[in-house]
C-alpha cells in the first residue's frame, strides 16, 4: 500500500522550513516507509531543499504557482494521484507523533473512506481540518476537476472554507472522525470515536502550531500550557 503524507512548503521562514525538517525525520520514526512530498515553492531556500534531501522517502515537487495564502492548498493536489492509496494531509508546522499514527491505524481499520481528528480543546471545530485528515484512493472521485476548477482568493482560512464547501458534503456519510471536544455527530455510514490513547496534557494534541524549537505559536496556547505544565514547549512523548 502507498501512503503519502502530503505538505505545502513556501518562503523561508524557519518556523515552517525546520519543521518540515523535523516532520521528514519524524516519519521515519512514526511512518515509516510513507512517502513524505513536500509542494514546494520556489522561495525555499537551497539549504532546506537539500537537507530535505537527504532524508528517506522525501519527494519535493516544485509549484510555481503564487505563495500567499492559496500556496496552502497545494497539498491538495497529492488527492488526485491514482498511484497512491492513502493520502494524509498535515501542517510543517505540526509535529508528527506516535499518538497521530494510532489514529491513523485506526482510521485504516475502519475501512471508511475519510479521516478528520479534532484535538484542540478551542481551534479545531472546523468541519475538516486542513492539516489533520486523510483520504482513501476514491474517496472524491472527482478531486482532480475540483482541484482544477478551485477559485482561491487569499485570505487565512482559504484552505478551511475549501474543504468545507467543496469536500465535506461529498464525505460526511463516510468518514472516521476522532473527537473529544465538539460533540460531532456521525452521519451515514460515518463513526466518531475518541483518540486511541490520551494527550499528556491538555495541549499536547495532534497539530499543535509550533515554532522552530517546538514552542506553541499562539500566546492562549503557551500561556495554558505553562500554566498546566510549567513549559511553553510541546513535550509529547517523543519529544520527552
Amino acid at each position: 500500500m502507498k501512503q503519502v503524507i502530503a505538505y505545502s512548503l513556501y518562503g523561508s521562514d524557519s518556523r515552517y522550513m525546520i519543521g518540515a525538517i523535523k516532520n521528514a525525520l519524524l516519519a521515519q520514526k512514526h511512518f515509516a516507509g510513507y512517502e513524505i512530498r513536500f509542494y514546494t515553492g520556489a522561495s525555499v531556500p537551497d539549504w532546506t531543499r537539500s537537507t530535505l534531501a537527504l532524508i528517506p522517502n522525501v519527494h519535493l515537487v516544485d509549484c510555481d504557482e503564487p505563495e500567499d495564502h492559496t500556496a496552502k492548498l497545494w497539498r491538495f493536489k497529492a488527492l488526485a494521484d491514482d498511484q497512491a492509496d492513502v493520502i494524509l494531509s498535515r501542517d510543517t508546522d505540526a509535529r508528527l507523533t506516535r499518538r497521530e499514527r494510532l489514529a491513523h491505524e485506526d482510521f485504516l481499520a475502519s475501512r471508511l473512506d475519510f479521516h478528520i481528528m479534532k484535538d484542540h480543546p478551542i481551534g479545531h471545530n472546523y468541519k475538516i481540518s486542513a492539516g489533520m485528515f486523510a483520504a482513501r484512493k476514491g474517496a472524491i472521485p472527482e478531486i482532480a476537476q475540483l482541484i482544477e476548477e478551485q477559485a482561491c482568493k487569499d485570505y487565512y482560512t482559504q484552505d478551511q472554507d475549501w474543504l468545507a464547501e467543496q469536500i465535506w458534503p461529498r464525505i460526511k456519510d463516510n468518514c472516521l472522525i476522532h473527537d473529544e471536544t465538539y460533540d460531532t455527530q456521525a452521519e451515514g455510514i460515518s463513526a466518531v470515536k475518541p483518540f486511541p490513547i490520551s494527550k499528556e496534557a491538555t495541549l499536547h494534541h495532534i497539530g499543535a502550531a509550533l515554532d522552530e524549537n517546538d514552542r506553541y505559536i499562539f500566546d492562549i496556547d503557551r500561556h495554558r500550557a505553562k500554566a498546566e505544565t510549567g513549559s511553553d514547549r510541546y513535550l509529547a512523548e517523543w519529544l520527552a
